[in-house]
Parts: C-alpha cells; structure tokens; sequence
C-alpha cells in the first residue's frame, strides 16, 4: 500500500469511533485536527531531530494523535496526549528513564500506549518500530509504514509483539474458571538502529 493509500486508510478508520483505536471500546480518544507546520517546525526544534517522513505526514494529514494501534498515537504539543498529559515531546525524557538512562534513545520517540508499561516506538531515523517494557527496547519486524498497514488490515499487534502466558483463575464475579493472559516479555533482539527501506 503506497502512503497515500495508507493516509486515505488511516482517515476513513479514524472517522468511526468504533474502529479508531484499539480500545475503542474502552474509551475511545478524541481524534485532534491535524498539526500545523509550525507545530512540527516547533517539535522537531525541541527534539534537535527530525520526524520520520511518514509519521510527520501522518501527524500533518491525518490528525495530531487520537487514532490508531493501542490507545492510538501520541500527538506533538497541542494534540492528543497521553493519559497523564503528556507529548510525545515530553515522553522522549520520562519513559524508559532511571539512574542508568536518561529517557529513550536519541531519535526515538513514543508512537502509542499498550497499558501495563508497554509502549509501541519508533526510531525517527530509521522507521523502526520498537516494543519498550520493563526490560527496554526490544525490534519488531515491523517499519512504521508496514506496522500501520498490519494495523488497517486488522492484525492483532499486542498479541504479535510479546510473548505470554496463560493461566487459570477463578473469576471472582462468576466462581467459574477463567484463563489470563499476562505479558511476559516483548518478542525480538534488543535494540539496536536498523535502517528500513
């Protein structure tokens, strides 16, 4: 699918409040109107980098966050936040960060919030997409063009970057058997920056 064909995609799906998210049916985000020039000028000032091509036209023609994977993409200053406020500017520092870190990567930056401190990113230089859970940032098979394509066409994401496992619990409501699936690691090889095409 060539990009046009993914930002008419993207559009058509971001209109429906069902199918904007992942968890729509949780509580689905406001999509924000698209970023403005001078807001990406502003963001990739900050950042001392630019964005990738196609998650800046994304951000310019789709909208400044609220659709997508996860709980849908984390927009620049004035778009979608995060559920605690914050952009993907100021998630460049706090995620990821510790006395041995100091935030995420140069030129890698949050693109969506899975729940239970798993985080979608991706490497701006390379387009990359890339798992960071407890244990940090792991590759995916996925480029940010392929990743939104899996994602238009229905594929389930969370189960294909991380590895689980099952086990049987009493619900508490029902008293009947039930079977939890709990993150145990991201699939792939740590991190390190690999160029797509």
């Amino acid at each position: 699918m060539s990009q046009d064909g993914i930002i008419h995609a993207l559009k058509q799906r971001a209109k429906d409040v069902r199918t904007r998210t992942d968890y729509a049916d949780r509580d689905c985000p406001e999509l924000a109107p698209p970023a403005a020039p001078y807001a990406v000028a502003q963001a990739e000032s900050v950042l001392g980098f630019p964005l990738h091509p196609l998650h800046r036209r994304v951000l310019m023609d789709v909208g400044n966050g609220g659709f997508g994977p996860g709980d849908g993409l984390i927009g620049l200053p004035g778009g979608r936040l995060d559920d605690n406020g914050r952009s993907i500017v100021e998630l460049r520092y706090v995620l990821w960060s510790g006395p041995e870190r100091a935030g995420l990567p140069e030129k890698v930056l949050a693109l969506c919030d899975w729940g239970d401190s798993i985080w979608s990113c991706i490497d701006e230089e390379t387009g990359a997409v890339l798992t960071l859970d407890e244990s940090g940032l792991t590759e995916t098979p996925w480029s940010f063009h392929a990743w939104l394509i899996d994602w238009l066409r229905g594929e389930q994401l969370f189960g294909q970057m991380l590895t689980f496992y099952e086990r049987t619990i009493t619900n508490p409501f029902t008293k009947q058997p039930m079977l939890v699936r709990t993150p145990a690691g991201a699939i792939g090889a740590p991190y390190k920056r690999v160029k797509f095409d």
